[in-house]
């Protein structure tokens, strides 16, 4: 049981090193840029699921919270998880739920329609926390932080199902079904 915790825990720290090596893939917008984040925790909530992908977007947020430069452009700290684009950090803990909770049959169908409705409300929550941290209204906030990663958004989810079935047809042990 404790080798079993361990390697959880230690999956969990590799994934979130994942998750801070995918965060410095961006390209820069005016409030928020456009990176691999989402797509890491995407894959990392559809294949290891919702105790694995809650303790490595933990493992990361304390990372960055006590300075290492895991968030978007090698950045750190509490300012970074209470300013603009903090946000969309948090909101990945809702990323992460949702995709455990609308997922539950582990097909295709389900999997397409976890992922767009995860990634939705999380920008849905980055947008409202843009809008207060900004500050700007509510309009600003769908123009800066919504619009400009729809369809980012939807070529990221493509591949997450991609990856996450290609990992459930080759790796079986990773299919949530087959533990």
């Amino acid at each position: 049981m404790i080798q079993n915790n361990l390697k959880k825990i230690g999956l969990a720290f590799l994934l979130a090193i994942f998750l801070g090596f995918s965060s410095q893939i961006t390209i820069p917008l005016i409030w928020v840029p456009i990176t691999g984040q989402t797509l890491a925790v995407g894959l990392i909530a559809s294949i290891f699921g919702l105790t694995v992908g809650i303790e490595s977007l933990s493992i990361y947020i304390l990372m960055g919270w006590l300075g290492l430069p895991v968030f978007a452009n090698a950045h750190a700290g509490l300012s970074v998880l209470l300013g603009p684009t903090g946000g969309y950090i948090w909101g990945f803990l809702v990323y992460i739920l949702l995709v455990r909770l609308i997922n539950r049959d582990h097909n295709s169908w389900q999997l397409g329609i976890a992922n767009l409705s995860a990634a939705t409300i999380q920008l849905i929550i980055g947008a409202a926390w843009l809008m207060f941290a900004a500050p700007m209204t509510l309009p600003a906030a769908i123009e800066n932080g919504i619009l400009p990663f729809l369809v980012p958004g939807l070529i990221k989810i493509t591949i997450i199902c991609g990856i996450t079935m290609l990992s459930w047809r080759y790796l079986p042990k990773l299919n949530p079904i087959n533990k």
